[in-house]
């Protein structure tokens, strides 16, 4: 076995993945992305509850309002190509490059067609609110870079979701350490939206 963690399983559990190299894989690529979600939700709701407490009831609402609508419109964004482009990568690894490739496109052309619709959509229904289109906005710019995500989605296939795991974390603690900056120096609404 090739996986120090190997060694801290009982030892009826270590002898059935002895020389089951895809399963010890599988297993160290899912406690990867179990670790990931439990660093989310502890940092998220601490650094969540935080922010709620900084901007009050009225004004949290309003940036979850803009948050929640333009999650609506996320699926435009996506496309939902994950599970095909990992699936079509280990079907065909030969056109791994020109699937990433397509799959890169298709997310960056889908996050501005969510920025247009999002806002369009926004306009219309709250013609005269310009602090909400402005929220609705700058958050709806955010889906471009899920395009981005497209490089997760080949360590994925790979069974490597350490390396991403890696660089999701080290964003997600930069943008939280950027919440906690912007609740200390009473930053506005706005700012949040940024972050």
């Amino acid at each position: 076995m090739n996986h120090a963690w190997t060694k801290l399983l009982p030892s009826f559990i270590w002898t059935r993945l002895d020389g089951r190299l895809t399963l010890q894989k599988t297993i160290a690529n899912t406690g990867w992305l179990f670790a990931d979600s439990i660093l989310r939700m502890g940092v998220g709701m601490f650094v969540g509850v935080w922010i709620a407490r900084y901007l009050g009831p009225q004004q949290f609402g309003v940036l979850s309002y803009a948050m929640a609508f333009v999650a609506l419109f996320s699926a435009v964004a996506t496309l939902g190509l994950d599970s095909i482009v990992i699936r079509e990568v280990l079907r065909n690894p030969a056109s791994a490059n020109e699937i990433m490739g397509s799959a890169f496109i298709l997310k960056l052309a889908g996050g501005l067609v969510t920025i247009g619709l999002t806002v369009s959509a926004i306009s219309m229904l709250r013609p005269d609110n310009n602090l909400m289109h402005w929220l609705v906005g700058i958050i709806a710019a955010g889906m471009v870079f899920q395009a981005f995500d497209t490089v997760d989605l080949w360590f994925q296939s790979l069974l490597q979701s350490r390396y991403t795991v890696y660089a999701k974390s080290t964003a997600f603690i930069l943008a939280n350490i950027g919440k906690v900056v912007l609740v200390l120096i009473h930053a506005s609404l706005i700012a949040f939206a940024w972050i």
